[in-house]
């Protein structure tokens, strides 16, 4: 009888368990929106036919949204072995980019059994329009609107770690959860804990 006591037990603290079991190791939003600006830059860069060695004089968009983004841009140029100037210079190519969105979206929030632990889809965007030209005759070579998006999931409870106020996003949703989840988990997380407590002095004495 005790073993069978004991049991119960092991399965209510495996239970409570659960719900501190969040996925560990999500990237934060900056992390995610940098590695999109980084595909969103060698993208402008396939489309727009720059090629290996080419050099070009880049001009970024003077708002904290583009600048924000400068060493992510950056770093994808010169990993094709771009040459880069920001200011003036005898290059003749010249690429202009201004990040006209940086969102992060959280979906629903949900578990994947009945004491698993609460997830959200997140939805991270990078809008960005680009113009190629050149200097020297002023033609426009290419020019359009590209967007990057990445969807995983990641606990609820790090959604706040995952998040930094000091980074200009455009548009920010945060995840809630309805007024009848925040009153479930904390009666469920009670209840157990006290038939745990219960169970565990029943068997000593």
């Amino acid at each position: 009888m005790k073993i069978h006591r004991l049991n119960i037990i092991l399965m209510v603290i495996f239970s409570l368990a659960c719900f501190a079991g969040e996925k560990e190791g999500s990237a934060t939003e900056r992390e995610i929106l940098f590695q999109l600006s980084d595909s969103l830059t060698q993208e402008v860069i396939s489309v727009g036919s720059i090629g290996a060695a080419t050099s070009l004089q880049l001009k970024l968009a003077e708002h904290p949204e583009t600048i924000i983004f400068r060493s992510a841009i950056l770093q994808a140029l010169f990993a094709k072995k771009i040459l880069v100037f920001e200011k003036q210079s005898t290059t003749d190519t010249t690429l202009e980019l201004t990040i006209r969105a940086s969102s992060v979206f959280y979906g629903a929030i949900f578990s994947e059994s009945l004491f698993g632990a609460r997830k959200v889809e997140r939805i991270a965007t990078v809008k960005c329009n680009a113009v190629i030209s050149s200097s020297s005759t002023g033609k426009i070579i290419w020019a359009g609107l590209v967007t990057k998006s990445t969807i995983d999931t990641v606990g609820y409870s790090s959604v706040d770690q995952l998040h930094s106020d000091s980074f200009p996003l455009t548009s920010y949703t945060k995840p809630a959860l309805s007024f009848f989840d925040s009153l479930l988990e904390p009666a469920i997380v009670t209840i157990a804990s006290g038939v745990a407590i219960y169970l565990f002095f029943t068997i000593r004495s």
